[in-house]
C-alpha cells in the first residue's frame, strides 16, 4: 500500500463519490481553504437519476462553480409545475414564487459540468478510478481495481457522498435498510407531446402519478410511478401502457407507447430512508448518503447541495449534524406527505388529494407557501405547520359537506384516516 505521495500536501478532507453531491461537497470545501482529494470511481456516471434542480439548488451550484443556466450543455428552463387531475380540468399552474427558474437536464450532462468545475479548483486532485476500501477516523484507504494499486490518506475530514449504498455510512454503524416505496420507469419523448410549456407536470389520475419535465431543446423525460404490488408493469410494456393510459393526455400516451416500443425503458427503485444520521468524529455524509425520500417533489438534489455548504462552513461535524438535522426535515416530510397523498388509496389520501388541489386553486398564499417549501427555499417547521394546518381544514370542511352524497362508511374511514395523518404529522415535524 502506498501512502499519500510525499511531494503533494496531505489532503484536510478526502470526500468519497463524485457525483453531483461529491463534486459540490469538494468545491465548497476548497471555497474554504481546504485542500480535497476526491475519490472517482466512475461507477452510475450515466444512471437514470435527478434531473429537475429548482431554483434554490441552481443558485447553489452556479455559486459553486457551474451554473447550468448558462452552460453550454442541453437544457431546459422550468417556471414551476402544472398540475393535471384528469377529465378537462385545465392544469393548475404553480409557478415558482421570488426566485429565478428550475433547471431541467440530463443527468450525466449535469455530472460533467460540475466535474469541469472540479478540474479547474487547484485545492482539488481527483482520484480517478479510485474508490474506498477502507474508511475509519483520519483514515482512508483507497484501491484502484483495474491497477491493483492502493493509496492511503489521513486527512481530518472523510466526507461520504456516496449514495445510497454508502459504505462510508456502514464504517460509521448507522442504519442502512431503506423502506420500498415504488419504481419509477423512465421515458425519452418529444418535448412538443407535454401540455404546458416550461413547465413540470404531475399527473394524478393513474395508479401512481405521473412526472414529465423537459430536459433539453429536443427531448422530455415521462417520469411513471409504478406502486410496488404492480411490478410486473416494468416488465411488461403493453400492460404499463394500457394501465395509465386514462392518466395522460393522449398525445403524451402516443409518445409514451412510442418510447417502450422502441426498447426498455430505464427504472429505478424508490426508497425512503429518513434522514436522521449525518455522521461523527471527522466522518461527516451528505446528500443521498444520509438518507433519501420519493423523487417526485425533486428535491433530493438541493438538499444534497445545502449539505455540501453547510459542512464547508461548519467547525466541526456535530455543528454540521446539529444544523442539517433541522434544517433538512422539512422538505422530507413535504416530499414524503405529498408523495403520501398523491399516490395513497384509501379514503383519507383521496379526500385530502381533492382538498389540496382545491386548495392550491382557491388560495394565491396557499400556492406561494407550497412552492416555497417544494423549491426548498423555506424550511421553516412554523412554515409547514401552517400549510398542514390549512389542508386539513380544508379536507374536514369537504367531508362535512360530502356528507349528504356519501355513505357513512366512507366519511368514517376518511376522519379516522385524518387522525393518522394528523398523528403521523405530530411525530414526525414535532419530534427533535
Amino acid at each position: 500500500m502506498l501512502p499519500f505521495s510525499a511531494a503533494r500536501t496531505q489532503p484536510h478532507a478526502v470526500v468519497v463519490g463524485a457525483g453531483l453531491v461529491g463534486c459540490a461537497a469538494a468545491l465548497a470545501l476548497a471555497r474554504a481553504g481546504k485542500r480535497v482529494a476526491l475519490l472517482d470511481s466512475g461507477a452510475g456516471a450515466n444512471r437514470f437519476a435527478g434531473e429537475w434542480l429548482h431554483p434554490t439548488g441552481a443558485k447553489l451550484l452556479a455559486e459553486l462553480g457551474f451554473d447550468p443556466l448558462g452552460a453550454t450543455v442541453p437544457h431546459a428552463a422550468g417556471t414551476g409545475f402544472a398540475i393535471f387531475t384528469g377529465g378537462t380540468a385545465e392544469p393548475l399552474l404553480l409557478p415558482y414564487p421570488d426566485s429565478g427558474p428550475a433547471v431541467g437536464c440530463e443527468h450525466h450532462l449535469l455530472v460533467s459540468g460540475i466535474r469541469a468545475a472540479v478540474e479547474r479548483e487547484p485545492l482539488i486532485e481527483v482520484f480517478a478510478g479510485f474508490r474506498a476500501a477502507e474508511v475509519a477516523h483520519g483514515f482512508v484507504r483507497a484501491a484502484h481495481p483495474a491497477s491493483g494499486r492502493n493509496v492511503a490518506f489521513a486527512p481530518k475530514l472523510v466526507v461520504g457522498a456516496d449514495g445510497r449504498q454508502s459504505l462510508v455510512r456502514k464504517a460509521l454503524g448507522f442504519p442502512s435498510a431503506p423502506r420500498p416505496v415504488s419504481y419509477m420507469v423512465g421515458l425519452l419523448v418529444d418535448p412538443a407531446a407535454l401540455p404546458v410549456n416550461e413547465y413540470g407536470h404531475v399527473f394524478l389520475d393513474g395508479p401512481g402519478p405521473v412526472l414529465a419535465y423537459r430536459i433539453g431543446p429536443d427531448r422530455a423525460r415521462v417520469c411513471i410511478d409504478v406502486p410496488t404490488d404492480r411490478v410486473a408493469w416494468v416488465r411488461n410494456s403493453a400492460e404499463l401502457v394500457e394501465a395509465y393510459r386514462g392518466a395522460i393526455p393522449p398525445a403524451l400516451h402516443e409518445a409514451c407507447a412510442k418510447a417502450l416500443a422502441g426498447g426498455p425503458p430505464e427504472v429505478a427503485a424508490n426508497q425512503l430512508l429518513p434522514r436522521k444520521h449525518f455522521g461523527r468524529g471527522g466522518i461527516a455524509l451528505v446528500g443521498d448518503a444520509v438518507g433519501h425520500c420519493h423523487p417526485l417533489c425533486a428535491v433530493g438534489m438541493t438538499v444534497g447541495f445545502q449539505d455540501a455548504v453547510a459542512l464547508a462552513r461548519a467547525e466541526t461535524v456535530e455543528a454540521y449534524s446539529d444544523e442539517r438535522r433541522s434544517a433538512s426535515r422539512v422538505p422530507e416530510l413535504v416530499s414524503t406527505g405529498l408523495y403520501d397523498v398523491f399516490a395513497g388509496r384509501d379514503e383519507s389520501a383521496k379526500e385530502l388529494r381533492a382538498a389540496v388541489v382545491r386548495m392550491w386553486r382557491k388560495s394565491p398564499a396557499a400556492r406561494r407557501d407550497t412552492m416555497r417549501l417544494l423549491a426548498v427555499r423555506d424550511t421553516r417547521r412554523s412554515a409547514l405547520l401552517t400549510t398542514f394546518a390549512r389542508l386539513m381544514l380544508e379536507a374536514g370542511g369537504g367531508v362535512v359537506r360530502g356528507i349528504a352524497r356519501r355513505p357513512l362508511r366512507r366519511t368514517a374511514a376518511a376522519l379516522a384516516g385524518f387522525g393518522g395523518w394528523a398523528h403521523w404529522f405530530a411525530r414526525e415535524s414535532l419530534a427533535r
